[in-house]
């Protein structure tokens, strides 16, 4: 249950546990109950192995978990039959999708992070550990992870999104070597290096030192284009239309950006420049994310220092 639960009547939560994703429905009603402390807090969850099929029991959660909160003397059996309903293996893994419930999580990410969404990105490219912070109600930030993981789910790079997790996972977070996630415990901002690599507080981005992570030159110039093609679409499309042509945008990008690296490796080429990266909307700002990219992926490719006059408009942004 989130910190902080208390202060909501209704919430929708995403999870992950032992490789298995969960949706949670959770419902708060007034009582008058000292035992109770005048609140009742019940949640009703299910657990399936694929992220996309979740959707098809939210509605259902909704509603189980109203009949718990109100006591219901038949829950048990509902719940019983509920579970042998569904209870059946669901195939193989399914890509990372957006759930029809969190449509729209991705145009409210690029609005509620501005240029960082570009910091995000990069940060997923590299395999980070990634923690946004939230407060109840949860579902929007676990929108956001989906986003953030749907963004980055090429045939190159694929994100682990495991939603909300609290402190008592720290250890398990420890044995992770990249996700994303969100949690309502802001103690974890403190653990810096032990369970994150950045951690998203508001619209700022900080790195282990809780230092704010600074955004390129090459960052504005792409968050400048987005938010043009958006703006052209926005009013005509419907927010599912709107997720996807973010989606796509990112998509498109990062395939750009591994072509291009691949490209130079079967060529021949050992030596990366800025001008190499014109055509997939890089600059010469962005040339030490390249090199931590290509170290990242082993490969056999240097990349250049940026000259001194890019150094200087560096400078002056």
């Amino acid at each position: 249950m989130p910190s902080g639960a208390h202060n909501v009547q209704h919430d929708i939560v995403t999870f992950e546990i032992n490789g298995n994703y969960g949706l949670a429905a959770f419902m708060m009603k007034q009582v008058d109950s000292a035992a109770e402390r005048g609140a009742r807090m019940r949640s009703v969850g299910v657990v399936a192995r694929n992220y996309p099929t979740l959707h098809q029991h939210e509605e259902r959660l909704v509603d189980l978990a109203g009949e718990c909160v109100e006591g219901c003397p038949t829950l048990h059996t509902t719940l019983i039959q509920y579970f042998v309903a569904h209870n059946e293996s669901t195939g193989g893994a399914l890509p990372m999708e957006l759930r029809p419930a969190t449509i729209g999580s991705v145009y409210d990410l690029l609005k509620a992070q501005g240029v960082n969404i570009f910091v995000l990105w990069k940060l997923l490219l590299l395999r980070k550990r990634l923690i946004l912070h939230c407060t109840p109600p949860i579902s929007r930030q676990c929108g956001y992870v989906a986003a953030l993981a749907a963004m980055t789910y090429t045939q190159y790079t694929e994100t682990t999104p495991i939603f909300f997790v609290t402190v008592n996972e720290m250890t398990d977070l420890q044995q992770r070597p990249s996700f994303i996630a969100c949690s309502a415990d802001s103690i974890l901002r403190t653990k810096g290096n032990l369970v994150y690599d950045a951690y998203v507080t508001g619209s700022s981005v900080l790195n282990e030192r809780e230092e704010p992570i600074q955004v390129t030159r090459g960052d504005i110039t792409r968050y400048a284009h987005l938010s043009e093609l958006v703006d052209a679409q926005y009013g005509r499309r419907n927010n599912a239309e709107i997720d996807r042509l973010i989606i796509g945008y990112f998509t498109q990008l990062t395939e750009d950006l591994f072509n291009t690296l691949s490209d130079l490796m079967g060529g021949g080429g050992r030596r990366i420049q800025s001008q190499d990266l014109k055509d997939v909307r890089f600059h010469s700002s962005d040339l030490p994310f390249v090199q931590t990219l290509v170290d990242k992926l082993g490969y056999d490719i240097e990349v250049a220092s940026p000259n001194c006059c890019e150094q200087y408009l560096q400078g002056l942004l």
